[in-house]
This record gives structure tokens, C-alpha cells and sequence, in this order.
């Protein structure tokens, strides 16, 4: 990471409290805080409840690729010159089921290559013993943000 991906990431990591979500779906699925981020990518974290799961009592796959757009988005952070990027295209694929209520999913994104409008990146999620639940990929166009995005407050 250079120091100007390095800046954009401060300070997105910055605007979000560790109480409240990236923004207003995943305040509302309590996937709190900002992602963690190291030289191969970020990474976000969600212990999962009651409300996570699926009729199965595992997680639900809906919220494992939720979380999976998540941590790719968050991976063009400080390639897009300064701008935000919406979803075109994500592919999961579901190894095994996804946990019960209090386990922690672990979710590790990867930026496989960046161009002036694109983004291509990797995925997965792992359970705490490091079992592989899914992998995705997914491409990302970089779009001009209309404002800079109001956060979801703590209630």
C-alpha cells in the first residue's frame, strides 16, 4: 500500500465508529466498525446471532455474500483516485454451512487488479477454525461519489 492508498484508507477507517456500520444495510445486519486492513487486503469480522441465520440454523447465504461485497469494496479503497465504487458483477461459491449463533465468521478481501474504472478482486470467509465456508469474486466500476455518505449514528 502507498502512502496515498494509505491516506484514503486512514481516513475512511476514521469516519467509522466502532459501533456503527460501514453504512445503513450493514448497521442493520450489526456488521459494526471499519475493516481491518494489512498489505494483502482487509478484512471484516461479524460474530454471528439469532437474526444471521438461516431456517437451517446456519448462517444465512445472503448475509455470507453481503459480507463478502463488503470487504471486496473495501479493497479498491485508495486505487479508485479518490472515488467510491458500486458492484457490477460478484460470484460466490458456498463450501459448507456457515456457522450457528456465536460463532465468528472471518471475511478477507483481495484487489487482483485495478484500472481507471475497474476494480477486480478475491474473497473469502472462514469460520474460527479456519475452515473455508465460501469464496467469491467480483468487479467493481469506480464512480465519483455525489456526497460524502452520512454514517449511521449509535442509538
Amino acid at each position: 500500500m502507498n502512502s496515498k492508498n494509505a491516506q484514503e484508507v486512514s481516513a475512511f477507517v476514521a469516519r467509522v465508529p466502532a459501533e456503527c456500520g460501514m453504512d445503513p444495510l450493514l448497521a442493520h445486519l450489526e456488521i459494526f466498525g471499519a475493516p481491518e486492513f494489512d498489505e494483502a487486503g482487509a478484512i471484516l469480522r461479524l460474530r454471528l446471532r439469532d437474526h444471521h441465520l438461516n431456517g437451517n440454523a446456519s448462517a444465512h447465504g445472503g448475509l455470507l455474500m453481503t459480507l463478502m461485497d463488503a470487504v471486496l469494496a473495501c479493497c479498491t479503497l485508495g486505487h479508485g483516485s479518490g472515488r467510491g465504487c458500486v458492484t457490477v458483477e460478484l460470484k460466490t461459491n458456498f463450501m459448507r454451512p456457515g456457522g450457528t449463533a456465536g460463532d465468528l465468521l472471518v471475511a478477507r478481501g483481495f484487489l487482483r487488479s485495478s484500472g481507471r474504472s475497474l476494480a477486480f478482486c478475491d474473497g473469502e470467509v472462514r469460520n474460527e477454525a479456519g475452515e473455508l465456508l465460501a469464496t467469491a469474486s467480483g468487479t467493481f466500476k469506480y464512480v465519483n461519489l455525489r456526497a460524502t455518505p452520512t454514517l449511521p449514528q449509535p442509538t
